[in-house]
């Protein structure tokens, strides 16, 4: 269907076939909005981007943001699909690029702004889509892009007083649109052109996925080599390789079963993060596990994660390494159950540690928790 020719408008109410669910709100209704967003309680004609976070009282779709104008040239278009070779291809695509899920799509809705000219220049062309995904309780949304011409805008989302909000990189900067334009050439999910978020859950625990490689059972023991998908670079040193040592602890260069944790500074030989250091023990319960990633949902939550711990950045994950320590007892309490986390995450030039703690038992023996440098 194709929306009316207006500049600044948006379509008519469109009733969705499935209800959506955005970060835990569902939604029945939706507008495509001429200036490239979509919006589901009421339509919204702003041309003029604004940066997300915007802490506002919409919910917000915007894969392409900027003063459009299709009164002459170009189409806005919009269908829905709840069988057929579009779901064929959804389900396909949700697959790959957020695995493990086993994901059946039931309906899809594709917005196509199809060689649209920006305001006040009508011979200019850009085209791009958002397709919104859903089958069981998971909701998906896949921002694709064309030619764009140049100009400045915005792309990503942004939700109801910003709990939840996602910026392209780019966005607002001379690599957003052009022949170099990061959104037609970028991708979270290595397809050139296409951006892809999981966006049905508004409720977030501070443990990424708990799944992966798990190390072999042994008291003070460490994983195998491990070695990484990307490289890292920890205080100005890059490393190709790490060990998950049981008892708190990653290390680069080599094994470490150390249970007796030392205050920092150690001034010692060894770079170290150590997200829980203390007399652990997983040979008869609990899991040491460990997983890398290069797309699909734990790229988009860290992605989102950075840029809300450290602003102005504009990062985007390329890579994540979760280290989980998972219900693994205390040296000798094997009644205990303590978890806890040590997520690395790279891209760019930039990278990051983070430490997530989920039930920590109370400890007969001293606990340390820091990252250090060797000291040179």
């Amino acid at each position: 269907t194709e929306s009316p020719r207006s500049d600044d408008g948006s379509s008519p109410l469109i009733q969705l076939q499935r209800p959506f669910v955005y970060f835990g709100n569902t939604y029945y209704t939706i507008y495509v909005n001429h200036n490239g967003h979509l919006t589901f309680s009421a339509p919204f004609g702003s041309f003029s981007p604004q940066r997300f976070p915007i802490y506002g009282f919409k919910d917000i779709i915007a894969p392409f943001w900027t003063d459009l104008d299709n009164s002459q040239t170009g189409s806005v278009l919009f269908n829905q699909y709840t069988s057929g070779s579009v779901l064929q291809q959804a389900t396909q695509d949700i697959n790959s690029y957020f695995p493990n899920l086993s994901f059946s799509a039931e309906w899809v809705f594709v917005a196509t702004w199809y060689e649209v000219a920006y305001f006040g220049a009508s011979r200019t062309k850009i085209t791009f889509q958002a397709v919104l995904i859903s089958g069981g309780q998971n909701s998906f949304l896949l921002m694709n892009y064309g030619s764009i011409a140049s100009t400045t805008r915005n792309a990503g989302y942004d939700t109801i007083n910003s709990y939840y909000h996602f910026t392209i990189p780019g966005s607002f900067s001379s690599f957003a649109t052009g022949s170099n334009s990061t959104f037609s050439l970028g991708s979270n999910v290595n397809v050139t052109g296409r951006w892809a978020f999981q966006v049905d859950s508004g409720v977030r625990d501070s443990l990424y996925p708990i799944y992966g490689t798990a190390s072999s059972r042994s008291d003070d023991g460490s994983s195998p080599l491990i070695h990484l998908q990307s490289p890292f670079v920890y205080f100005g040193k890059t490393y190709y390789t790490i060990y998950v040592n049981h008892n708190g602890h990653l290390t680069f260069s080599a094994p470490f079963g150390s249970f007796s944790p030392q205050r920092f500074p150690i001034y010692g030989s060894r770079d170290i993060i150590a997200p829980f250091w203390t007399d652990l023990d997983n040979s008869q319960t609990g899991s040491v596990l460990f997983n890398q990633y290069t797309s699909g949902s734990v790229l988009q939550q860290a992605t989102q994660d950075i840029n809300s711990y450290f602003p102005n950045l504009n990062f985007s994950a390329e890579w994540v390494f979760v280290a989980t320590w998972y219900e693994v007892a205390y040296f000798p309490a094997t009644g205990t159950k303590t978890t806890f986390q040590a997520v690395l995450i790279s891209g760019g030039q930039k990278s990051f540690v983070l430490m997530n703690y989920g039930s920590i038992a109370t400890a007969g023996s001293n606990v340390q928790v820091c990252l250090i440098i060797l000291h040179i």
